[in-house]
């Protein structure tokens, strides 16, 4: 168990007190290790929100067991600074055993603000990375380069080309890395230092996924037509007359390893389209046709065999987490479109095959809904 987590549940030992009031203001409590935590060592958790709400649920659930002599415990959670535990009702206030929790105090190198933007499911990698670096106190800059470096695994100082930033957005939008908006802002500022990249629409496409796709989606045509025509290195037409939504240049690096690596799945994905291009047959290089469509009809075909292939390899367990099964999610709505979208009368074999997949994915998603959606 991450050391982070291990230190809060030590707190909630059972048989010390039937009611425990914890003042939570950064919700730590309602992580779901945590939650999941405190429920498997016998607690109840509520949180007080609305004093008539709580007041009913207090009394009908709880006193009326103690009364009968059960043995239930009850945490209360404040989202607020321990100090402010008194505002709730005083009898309530009087019999509880107090505790606070905070992640200052339990990342205390750390800039407080930077770790208050941070996501939660982001908390356990984090706490690896301090016991593994051991940084002395960090200002809010150093903070959130530490976390970008140890946690995210990017390095804004070193994107120096653009192959380089189209790699780190491609893994952090095509993995939907859950970065704050603190830490966004510290990217666009590091990598806005580079003069190379100044006409880069950095506030958009860095913090925003289905910006980013937008702007490698109409940049595609133009890669296409510059393979088509090798002997021109530049479009010739004015970059305004391309219509593209966004500033930037024209030509992106589609090519590089680093950025092929993604484009198979952003295109089987549903993420970015695969279009008709009529110059299709200049193109030497076989690996764009993942982004054309010939004959539509056995393209969709085709990509949904691919899909299926995909989506059945990526079916996210009962452990995982509910980021990858909302991640899956797409995936999924992808193979639906493309399978309504085929006539699949001539394939029946592979109507049974998405048939028999469906199944296996509401069975594990099932199994997944009972054992995890109470903590979340």
């Amino acid at each position: 168990m991450p050391d982070w987590r291990n230190k809060i549940l030590q707190q909630f030992t059972p048989q010390v007190s039937k009611l425990t009031l914890a003042a939570d203001p950064d919700g730590i409590l309602l992580e779901e290790g945590i939650l999941s935590g405190i429920r498997k060592q016998g607690f109840d958790l509520i949180t007080f929100e609305d004093h008539i709400a709580f007041r009913y649920a207090y009394e009908s659930k709880y006193r009326t067991k103690w009364d009968r002599g059960d043995s239930t415990e009850l945490v209360v959670v404040l989202r607020a600074e321990s100090h402010e535990l008194n505002h709730l009702p005083f009898d309530i206030f009087q019999a509880g055993r107090k505790l606070s929790f905070c992640l200052a105090d339990l990342f205390p190198n750390l800039s407080y603000p930077v770790l208050r933007s941070m996501n939660q499911s982001c908390l356990d990698a984090l706490d690896e990375a301090l016991q593994k670096h051991s940084p002395p106190p960090l200002s809010d800059k150093a903070t959130c380069d530490f976390i970008l470096r140890y946690v995210f695994q990017i390095a804004p100082e070193i994107i120096v080309k653009p192959s380089d930033l189209l790699r780190i957005l491609l893994r952090k939008h095509y993995q939907r890395l859950v970065i704050s908006e603190i830490l966004d802002q510290r990217i666009i500022e590091v990598i806005g230092q580079n003069e190379l990249f100044d006409d880069w629409p950095l506030k958009r496409i860095i913090p925003s996924r289905e910006h980013f796709f937008t702007f490698l989606q109409e940049r595609w045509p133009l890669y296409l037509e510059k393979l088509a025509k090798p002997e021109t290195q530049e479009l010739k037409m004015p970059k305004e007359q391309y219509g593209l939504e966004f500033s930037g240049p024209t030509d992106l690096p589609f090519g590089h390893d680093d950025i092929r690596v993604y484009l198979d799945n952003l295109f089987l994905e549903g993420i970015l389209k695969p279009i008709s291009f009529s110059n299709a047959e200049k193109i030497t290089e076989k690996w764009v046709s993942v982004g054309l469509f010939y004959d539509q009809e056995r393209e969709k075909i085709a990509r949904l065999k691919k899909i299926l292939l995909s989506v059945e390899s990526t079916i996210p367990d009962e452990q995982s987490s509910h980021h990858s099964w909302l991640s899956f999610a797409s995936k999924w709505a992808n193979l639906k479109v493309y399978e309504v979208a085929s006539s699949l009368k001539p394939e029946a074999n592979l109507s049974q095959q998405i048939f028999y997949l469906q199944e296996k994915v509401d069975s594990v998603f099932a199994n997944w809904l009972f054992n995890r959606y109470a903590g979340l």
